[in-house]
């Protein structure tokens, strides 16, 4: 399913406002003595259907996108299909969805005979889908000092000459391309997954207010009915979601579980020595260690704790219970910045080193004295007993994991493909966590709502096997605590 999240850019034309509201713009004379900075607004027939221009960054995101929209008419401008054909030669995440888009446009072309220069459906209910070629305003692009060779303007212009038919809006992730469309008199729009799409943030965990004698109840009889606290069903928590029931000075940490609270044992788990310093991370480890909670996302900023938690629970599962044969670690090889490292040196273990040291500063941290050399020991030791493997997310593809314990990091800097590239992977006994900040992205096309730690947590959400935890209390240090509120 998809959601439009409207822009609330204050130049757009009054067609544009109408379309915000659910009506249609009044058909109005173009305006012959239109200054540089004004748009003439077009003529639209009286009931017309939505039409949704995509744009290239749509169908990055979300590949199979154009099948899910309803009642509405989709048009991609043909510069969307030729920037699709630059990238699909990539070997990474962005490649692979183009290659994807092609071939879902390819499909709709060949079921309906050959063309799309016309409106065909899409099999969603009373969608369409057309690819654009002409009707491209290039003299408006021009007045208003665009260039009409660059695909993003030509995508505007193909917006605007989309008007013409209905009200119109163009759907992109890139601001800078919903700016100038809004500038021109083009209602704008940010394309979300409905999944992944919430009015509030989940953040895994909420406070309620419950009378002396449930506490009391719940004390004694180490659960109490979900119906007997929350009274309306918009208040309800999802499953595996943690709550905090107070009453005065009274208070209770519960977890959902089925239709019951059930309340947390008061002793916290301690996994490889670390003992939680906030509720959040008591919340997390209670996921961590739980056997039949088989997906996690730990989201949450900078310095809160989440690898830390993660490799922990990990190591205590792996090395102390033996409940699952290995740890594995796997990250992107996102590089954090405006520029890459090149080439590196060495075999595939010395490639992947920089990369890894993430995970290297977190067995430090473990370590009894903080000693790095002895976190350099133990990382060897486990790897030579095959306990535990630093991987690049780029060899999964093709595996089967099983009865494993995997850690994806930085799972912010993922594509929704990608996750389910992951999770198909999963085989019987595996536990997958996946951790990250969802204010730091450090890859293109990526945004706060349609990268794969956001996308998981919508769509897996109250679901049994999952869990979802979102850090907020910085642990590190006071100076990375300071620079996360202040920078």
């Amino acid at each position: 399913m998809t959601d439009l999240l409207p822009s609330d850019t204050p130049a757009a034309s009054t067609a544009a406002n109408e379309l915000r509201e659910g009506g249609v713009p009044t058909p109005t004379e173009p305006v012959p003595t239109a200054s540089r900075h004004e748009v003439p607004t077009p003529r639209v027939a009286t009931g017309a259907r939505t039409r949704l221009v995509l744009d290239t960054s749509v169908l990055i995101a979300d590949p199979t996108c154009i099948l899910e929209f309803k009642d509405v008419d989709v048009v991609i401008p043909l510069t969307v299909v030729e920037e699709l054909d630059g990238l699909k030669s990539r070997s990474d995440d962005v490649g692979r969805a183009a290659r994807t888009a092609l071939r879902t446009i390819e499909e709709l072309r060949v079921r309906h005979g050959g063309s799309l220069a016309e409106p065909v459906a899409t099999g969603a209910h009373g969608a369409t889908v057309q690819i654009e070629i002409n009707n491209i305003r290039k003299h408006l692009l021009i007045e208003h000092g665009l260039d009409p060779s660059v695909p993003d303007n030509r995508i505007i212009g193909a917006a605007i000459g989309q008007a013409d038919f209905g009200p119109t809006t163009m759907i992109s992730n890139d601001a800078a391309l919903r700016i100038k469309a809004a500038h021109l008199g083009v209602s704008a729009a940010e394309h979300r997954l409905t999944a992944s799409d919430r009015s509030v943030t989940a953040i895994g965990w909420s406070t309620i207010d419950a009378g002396y004698e449930i506490i009391d109840c719940l004390y004694a009889a180490g659960a109490i009915a979900i119906d007997a606290v929350v009274e309306t069903n918009a208040d309800r928590p999802r499953e595996n979601e943690f709550a905090v029931l107070r009453c005065g000075s009274q208070s209770a940490l519960v977890r959902t579980v089925d239709d019951e609270f059930v309340l947390l044992p008061q002793t916290a788990p301690e996994p490889w020595g670390l003992r939680p310093r906030n509720k959040e991370q008591r919340f997390a480890l209670e996921l961590l260690l739980d056997p039949d909670i088989a997906v996690i996302a730990l989201d949450g900023r900078a310095g809160t704790g989440k690898t830390l938690l993660a490799i922990a629970a990990g190591l205590e599962l792996v090395v102390e219970q033996r409940r699952y044969e290995r740890l594995a670690v796997y990250r992107p090889l996102v590089p954090v910045g405006r520029a890459d490292v090149g080439f590196l040196p060495g075999g595939l273990d010395e490639k992947l080193d920089p990369w890894m040291s993430a995970i290297h500063d977190a067995i430090v941290a473990l370590s009894d004295h903080g000693n790095s050399h002895d976190a350099r020991n133990l990382v060897d030791e486990l790897t030579d007993r095959g306990q535990l493997s630093l991987e690049s997310v780029t060899f999964l593809r093709g595996r089967s994991l099983q009865r494993q314990m995997v850690l994806i990091d930085e799972a912010q800097n993922l594509e929704p493909t990608t996750l389910r590239t992951i999770l198909t992977r999963v085989g019987e006994g595996t536990k997958v966590i996946f951790t990250g900040d969802t204010s730091q992205i450090d890859a293109p096309y990526l945004g706060e709502s349609n990268n794969a730690l956001s996308v998981l947590a919508g769509a897996f959400a109250d679901q049994r096997c999952f869990g979802h935890i979102t850090l907020t209390a910085c642990e590190r240090s006071s100076v990375a605590s300071l620079a996360a509120e202040l920078l």
